[in-house]
């Protein structure tokens, strides 16, 4: 029971979470894009300002690191692949543009390896370190807009009849809602109950709705049933209504 407790708890609080960055949806992908595209500025003006001072690359460590931790945390909230593939481009990103250079720059090409092949050590060449660095870009550019791609088209790389994954569990009224949210739930009502009378002709256009049980958010059938105290999660500036409509309109992204 203890333990039941701690994970509903915890659940509770990433749904505050991810709450709080979906009501500032707009502004956080607002965010998302700007760092992408300062982040290729950045690497233009670099590789530009580089044949007029070859040590310009030691000042770009306080505009870097800020445009990257921005983009990591303008898409952690998204889902945990495209937090994955954010962390893994911000740092392909920071060697290719800074660490590299900061820590060879004042070297052409990489340092050489020694190989040994059966007794006989055998020396290779090290490549260009622009070379190495413009690997390391491009791979830290891939993936950023690869976490870009799964956290807001997630369709694109779903085979076609799969499961469709969506953010939050949906309600369903087969199990007991005594048994997960204790003696305070006494009774059922429908979910029409809790609609303004402007919203009754727009609900038909929505498979599922987020409402609050429990202190939790679930996905809701507007014929569905749920507990006495549920409330209907709007969007905060426009007051309509949220969840995964029944015809997709270009933007559901689920």
């Amino acid at each position: 029971m203890k333990r039941a407790k701690v994970r509903k708890e915890r659940g509770a609080f990433i749904d505050e979470i991810q709450d709080w960055f979906r009501q500032r949806n707009s502004f956080w992908t607002l965010v998302s894009f700007v760092c992408l595209v300062s982040i290729f500025i950045l690497q233009i003006l670099v590789i530009l300002l580089s044949g007029i001072n070859p040590h310009v690359r030691n000042g770009i460590y306080s505009i870097l690191v800020p445009l990257l931790v921005f983009f990591v945390v303008s898409i952690f909230w998204r889902g945990s692949t495209p937090t994955t593939l954010s962390l893994v481009g911000v740092m392909c990103l920071y060697v290719g543009m800074f660490f590299v250079f900061a820590e060879l720059g004042s070297l052409k090409v990489m340092p050489p390896q020694m190989a040994n092949r059966l007794g006989y050590g055998i020396m290779h060449e090290g490549p260009p370190v622009d070379a190495v660095s413009d690997f390391y870009f491009l791979m830290g550019i891939f993936a950023l807009v690869l976490s870009m791609a799964v956290a807001f088209r997630p369709s694109i790389f779903r085979a076609r009849g799969t499961p469709t994954w969506v953010p939050y569990p949906v309600w369903a009224t087969d199990n007991d809602p005594k048994l997960s949210y204790g003696r305070s739930v006494m009774r059922l009502i429908p979910v029409q109950s809790l609609l303004r009378f402007a919203d009754q002709h727009l609900v038909a256009r929505y498979r599922y709705i987020q409402i609050l049980i429990g202190g939790r958010i679930y996905f809701v059938s507007p014929d569905d049933w749920v507990p006495e105290g549920s409330n209907v999660i709007r969007e905060k500036e426009s007051g309509s209504l949220l969840g995964i409509t029944k015809v997709p309109d270009g933007f559901n992204i689920w």
